[in-house]
């Protein structure tokens, strides 16, 4: 990060701000731990921060002051539409938790979720395109028939979440964002810099889901066009590709394209010489319209001595349902008391927090403490801020399961797989994770003090600002981890393997490293 003139006598104020180069956002409630994305040119930075009074995770999206030939954005502007986004009630959508006005412009606070985004996942195949276009397609409908109509503003495959390769919950985060976009006056006025409209919502829908079918990146999205600005992206295109799939999305873009949309789409920004277009009608399947026609409505026709016939039918089943479905209590046979008891039973264990595990693959917040589930197939299980020490998960498979705060103290995860696991803030004191598989886990501020990490694997993983206060990683491989900023105090690394591994402002008093030698 750039840090801005601090000769202009408006940038002064950037020196005090800015320490190592992550902004101070203590003084409004916020520790910022690291850097996600910048767009320098455009004034626009992205952090990974924590909340100081409750740990949690959340996402910064500062708005600052190009340089010091710009102005600095008017935190005031863009207050209606910062409260609009903070008013937003869908369970696919980022929450807007806070904003706050700074010395260069102003921060957006939204929760984080973990998971991957559509990017990241590189090209997909049509059966995970319809999946994901379908749920962006719901969230657009939620939005564009709020009133006044919320439009996203920056829908790509960077802002498309998957929450797990198992429960594919798919949210849509990081809204754009500019000054008076939703006044009904101002909206659409001659001269004024046209905003995005419901079309550009649903054009960018296509691109994205076009970018993620040919495995093309964002900002080479304008490749996928000839110079009539036609689309022509069938030779990227796998020969299998449903036909149907590839129409629907060539009428996405074409039938919502304005000529600024894909400069915008890609972050050229728009020309505000352009006047934004009418929104065209959304693409949509054509539909049928109901019969008109109507069944006559049948004459009453009553036969006595049929309808006689079957009351006593009808009477004769109920005394027999009587008899042997709802008997009385001394009637009941070993059998149907041992019967009624299982039922009972598996109906209070569907009801448990454990049952809802097993049956949902996800449980939030629950209290699941020394229960037994080693070797158990959990893999993507969503267990957030769930109390579970004491817990055995030894041998379990837990690839990408999302543990956020959770409290494991005790738990024994001995030769789990825990491969890309979410760990952040996680208890983990005097937990048995020896031989464990954290590949490429997320460990963030995770509490490990007396843990035993003995022969596992942490290759890749995310180690930051975790405590490991006398914690046993002999042997352990550590290659390519980052521990920056870790509290390694009194650990044992003895024949651990470091490769490439991050230590930057770790702390190591105590610890005996790799080759036996102890770090003063």
């Amino acid at each position: 990060m750039n840090d801005l003139d601090n000769s202009n006598p408006k940038s002064e104020s950037v020196s005090e701000i800015v320490r190592n180069n992550l902004p101070d956002f203590k003084i409004h409630g916020y520790q910022v731990d690291e850097q996600l994305s910048e767009q320098l040119d455009r004034g626009r930075i992205t952090y990974l921060a924590r909340e100081i009074e409750t740990e949690r995770l959340v996402v910064i999206k500062e708005w600052r002051q190009i340089d010091v030939r710009t102005p600095v954005p008017d935190y005031a502007n863009y207050l209606p539409e910062i409260t609009r986004l903070q008013q937003l009630d869908s369970p696919n959508l980022s929450r807007y938790l806070n904003s706050f006005q700074t010395p260069t412009g102003f921060c957006l606070v939204r929760e984080y979720l973990p998971g991957v985004s559509v990017a990241e996942l590189g090209t997909l195949p049509s059966a995970d395109i319809r999946l994901v276009a379908d749920a962006i397609i719901n969230i657009l409908d939620y939005l564009h028939h709020l009133i006044p109509v919320v439009i996203h503003q920056n829908i790509k495959p960077t802002n498309i979440i998957v929450d797990t390769e198992t429960e594919l919950a798919i949210y849509l985060v990081d809204f754009g964002l500019h000054p008076h976009a939703h006044e009904p006056h101002n909206r659409y006025q001659p001269g004024s810099i046209p905003t995005a409209t419901e079309a550009y919502d649903l054009y960018s829908v296509g691109i994205s889901m076009i970018c993620s079918l040919t495995g093309t990146s964002t900002s080479q999205s304008q490749h996928l066009f000839d110079r009539n600005y036609r689309l022509n992206f069938q030779h990227l295109i796998p020969v299998n590709t449903d036909p149907k799939l590839i129409a629907w999305l060539k009428n996405m873009v074409e039938s919502n394209h304005q000529p600024q949309y894909l400069d915008t789409f890609t972050d050229r920004g728009i020309n505000p010489n352009r006047s934004p277009a009418s929104v065209p009608e959304y693409p949509r399947a054509d539909l049928q319209e109901p019969f008109s026609f109507q069944m006559p409505e049948p004459q009453p026709i009553v036969n006595w001595w049929r309808w006689g016939i079957g009351a006593g039918m009808l009477l004769a089943l109920a005394l027999i349902v009587r008899q042997f479905v709802f008997p009385s209590s001394d009637e009941l046979t070993p059998a149907q008391i041992a019967k009624n008891q299982s039922i009972a039973q598996e109906a209070e264990f569907a009801a448990s927090d454990r049952g809802r595990l097993i049956k949902e693959n996800r449980c939030i917040s629950c209290n699941l403490t020394n229960q037994n589930f080693a070797k158990a197939e959990l893999a993507g299980a969503m267990l957030l801020q769930s109390s579970l020490n004491g817990s055995n998960f030894s041998d379990a498979n837990l690839t990408l399961a999302i543990f956020q705060d959770a409290d494991l103290s005790g738990a024994n995860l001995s030769r789990a797989n825990l491969s890309k696991a979410a760990l952040y803030g996680a208890k983990l004191n005097g937990t048995n994770l020896t031989g464990v598989n954290l590949d490429r886990a997320k460990l963030v501020y995770a509490k490990l003090k007396g843990a035993s990490l003995r022969d596992a694997k942490l290759t890749n993983a995310d180690l930051k600002f975790a405590e490991f206060q006398q914690v046993d990683l002999r042997n352990a491989n550590l290659t390519g981890a980052d521990l920056s900023n870790a509290d390694l105090s009194y650990s044992n690394l003895k024949k651990a393997t470091l490769t490439n591994a991050k230590l930057d402002g770790a702390i190591l008093t105590g610890t005996t490293m790799p080759d036996g030698s102890v770090h003063p």
